[in-house]
């Protein structure tokens, strides 16, 4: 009866402290940042990075649903690292017989990596500006030859061979409604109706370019550099030409813009005409 009370008290202390290491640095642990085992040559891009994106630690900043994202220290950049571990198959199941299930599993989890990269070739190659990214690394090379050191949630540091490691650099901005509320706690109404028009072109802008979002989220996913809107989040683009016709996008864009106009509605109520003459502007 001890052993068993002895072994039921060590397994638990494990998962303790196993969660308490995870809230503590948010799940980030170098090997989450490393690419499943398989073939990326599809991903490949031969292209130099600038030395200055890279030249200071990147000090973690948050966590999000597909990546770790670390700021530079002068506050313009963001570094996001994917999440793998979602990925992929757990480890201890690559040492497992193949059968049908891990072979789905496998299957499923390759189809999410795939989906994702796809996704962020797609910004990169026809919405850079528009998500301000700088730069993207999504297979392993041999030409970068340099490295970036990390700062992790408790202050431990981490240097990453940047060959090794699928990675973006992006440019830093604030959140849409963030940006939305300083504006007009600065009394800038100008500033915050010029803005909102320019939100609503952006989203309009990717739908005529042909690229579906199956998150278009203006509270999380949308926000400001100065006063130029970008997309923060472009995890879930899909490239589909009939987003490209007026009798899709339109209705669209209503659906998209429903959660903004009911945060306007409620916080910022002045702003509710001019969000309406725009949308119906763009619309028709």
């Amino acid at each position: 009866m001890r052993f068993l009370l002895k072994i039921f008290l060590i397994v638990s202390a494990f998962f303790w402290v196993e969660r308490f290491c995870h809230k503590a640095t948010d799940g980030f642990a170098m090997v989450n940042v490393y690419p499943p085992q398989g073939d990326h040559r599809m991903w490949e891009r031969i292209e130099p990075l600038d030395p200055q994106l890279i030249s200071s630690p990147y000090r973690y900043f948050s966590s999000g649903s597909q990546s770790y994202v670390f700021i530079s220290e002068d506050n313009q950049t963001v570094l996001k690292l994917f999440k793998f571990q979602h990925m992929r198959i757990p480890p201890w199941l690559e040492y497992l017989p193949s059968f049908p299930y891990l072979e789905a599993k496998r299957e499923k989890k390759r189809q999410v990596l795939e989906r994702t990269f796809s996704s962020i070739s797609l910004a990169y190659d026809f919405f850079r500006e528009e998500t301000a990214l700088l730069y993207i690394h999504l297979a392993p090379t041999d030409h970068l030859h340099t490295q970036v050191t990390l700062i992790d949630k408790i202050g431990k540091k981490h240097v990453i061979h940047l060959d090794q490691i699928p990675f973006l650099i992006q440019r830093k901005g604030t959140l849409a409604y963030q940006a939305i509320d300083a504006w007009m706690e600065k009394g800038e109404i100008e500033k915050a109706k010029q803005g909102i028009k320019n939100l609503l072109r952006l989203a309009l802008q990717r739908c005529q370019q042909g690229i579906f979002d199956k998150d278009p989220d203006f509270s999380t996913n949308f926000g400001f550099i100065g006063s130029a809107p970008f997309q923060i989040d472009f995890g879930r683009f899909v490239a589909d030409e009939t987003e490209k016709d007026p009798t899709i996008y339109q209705p669209e864009m209503i659906r998209i813009t429903r959660h903004f106009h009911h945060y306007l509605e409620k916080n910022h109520p002045d702003l509710l005409h001019c969000f309406e003459e725009e949308l119906l502007t763009l619309i028709e």
